[in-house]
């Protein structure tokens, strides 16, 4: 009651007072930063373990145990939510508020690559660490998902939605991931190639020379000048197939007549490299 009596006795004082609180209010909204999705940086990670042909039961024991009893091992963790797919694990470690951010991400990074090093299997594809941002709200996930399709046509799939998501100008970042890379593998029939008398060297020789780009030089036409240069940039299986590697008595021996060439995963074909 002391606070009304004295603003009503003294209302020129109460009147000054609310305009100066009016005022400020008003400039303080004027000029404070706005944006949709403020970008703030909470102690959340993810860490995306990709394992291609493995099963939710082995990630469990052989990828996320370990990772979880190293992270459960750090100083302030407040929560560990992990999800295990087949061959794929995502494990979200949160940490209480009020540690550092960037020290924490170095720590977890650090732990993580300790691990890849001594205890996770060999033939992880990937593991990445990632930091989560409040800007990162707005994500749409679409998974490609066949029982039939191989690696590589999920894949292509994904680069063909991938360049139609891209020119859509609202999004800020298009990717994907859970797909082995493909690379083109060459399996050479020693038999065939005794058959013909053909040497291992020849058919590797051929497969550099008609891989590369060499500027031919130019060609003067009066007032025109052509640049001349031959172009060997395999695009598919089928240029490798078609390669020639041979002249035998007027016939031509082609990478296919002594070899099996399609396409393979890249972690499964490393994985068979000796060590």
């Amino acid at each position: 009651m002391k606070i009304t009596s004295f603003s009503v006795r003294n209302y020129q004082f109460t009147l000054i007072i609310f305009v100066l609180v009016s005022v400020v209010g008003i400039l303080t909204l004027l000029t404070m930063p706005r944006s949709e999705d403020p970008t703030t940086h909470p102690p959340e990670y993810i860490i995306t373990v990709i394992y291609p042909g493995t099963s939710p039961r082995d990630m469990e024991e052989q990828v996320v145990k370990p990772i979880e009893n190293k992270i459960y091992g750090l100083e302030n963790i407040e929560k560990l939510v992990s999800t295990i797919e087949d061959g794929v694990a995502v494990i979200q470690p949160k940490f209480k508020y009020g540690v550092d951010v960037d020290n924490k991400y170095q720590e977890l990074s650090t732990e993580i690559n300790a691990l890849k090093n001594s205890e996770l299997p060999k033939n992880i594809s990937q593991i990445k660490v990632e930091k989560i941002k409040s800007s990162d709200v707005k994500v749409l996930q679409i998974a490609l998902i066949s029982n039939v399709a191989s690696n590589k046509i999920l894949r292509d799939q994904a680069d063909i939605l991938k360049t139609k998501l891209e020119k859509i100008t609202d999004l800020k970042e298009v990717k994907y991931f859970g797909a082995p890379e493909q690379e083109i593998r060459i399996d050479v029939n020693l038999a065939k190639l005794s058959k013909f008398k053909i040497p291992l060297n020849v058919v590797v020789n051929s497969l550099q020379s008609e891989a590369l780009d060499i500027p031919g030089g130019s060609v003067n036409l009066e007032s025109k000048v052509f640049n001349v240069k031959t172009s060997g940039k395999f695009k598919d299986v089928d240029d490798v197939a078609n390669t020639v590697i041979y002249n035998l008595n007027g016939k031509i021996i082609y990478v296919k007549d002594v070899a099996e060439v399609n396409y393979k995963d890249e972690c499964i074909y490393r994985s068979m490299l000796p060590p």
